[in-house]
């Protein structure tokens, strides 16, 4: 362990308390593997990092919903840009002293990563398939209303059979209605889930054969 050193940072869209950057940085156990990826959280904040050859460590910090693979994608991201402006400079600067330098690296980096729809297909696809899970959570909300409201049908049903023997009849023949009725619903939503998931397996399919393109 050593004394921990930023020798460039930057904040968008909040404050980070930099006091607690080094202590992290300044662990006795702080020894990291070059080109590996570190993630923890503290609370409701992931912090994210990477260390480079020559000993330099990359942090990113944001909030734990943030999906990790493009935490990931951000700091490798950050250590080929940072390498590219600064060079070996780095190793021998001072506290702070890059801050200026690399603000306007840092800036543009913080709002590319901060727009997923762009860095990531692959979330842009996932707001797209929570989009689909919507809509089918509110159809099946409605469905369940209409199941409960024959539930309780089938249970006055049944106490009317309990008290009156005369209508025993009756009340079974409205029960076997209900039973249709309950299970020709079942057998809707069961379709719509179908018809909602080949949805789904279809925009993966289309996504992943684009990458593959790309890719290609």
């Amino acid at each position: 362990a050593g004394q921990g050193i930023i020798v460039a940072s930057y904040s968008y869209n909040t404050e980070t308390e930099l006091g607690a950057v080094k202590q992290v940085l300044e662990q006795p156990n702080m020894t990291m593997a070059p080109g590996k990826h570190y993630s923890f959280n503290v609370g409701q904040l992931a912090w994210h990092l990477i260390s480079d050859d020559m000993g330099l460590i990359y942090v990113m910090i944001c909030q734990v919903a943030y999906p990790q693979r493009c935490a990931h994608m951000g700091l490798e991201e950050l250590q080929r840009s940072f390498v590219a402006k600064v060079g070996d400079k780095a190793v021998t600067a001072k506290d702070r002293s890059l801050d200026k330098q690399c603000s306007s690296m840092l800036l543009k980096l913080c709002q590319k990563y901060d727009n997923l729809s762009e860095v990531d297909k692959l979330a842009s696809l996932e707001r797209k398939v929570d989009t689909v899970k919507l809509v089918m959570q509110e159809n099946v909300d409605a469905a369940l209303q209409n199941c409960v409201k024959l539930e309780s049908i089938e249970k006055a049903a049944e106490e009317l059979q309990q008290q009156a023997g005369v209508f025993k009849r009756n009340a079974n023949e409205l029960k076997n209605k209900m039973w249709w009725k309950n299970m020709k619903m079942r057998l809707i939503i069961a379709a719509v889930i179908i018809v909602i998931l080949g949805v789904i397996a279809a925009i993966i399919a289309v996504m992943t054969q684009g990458k593959k393109g790309d890719s290609s």
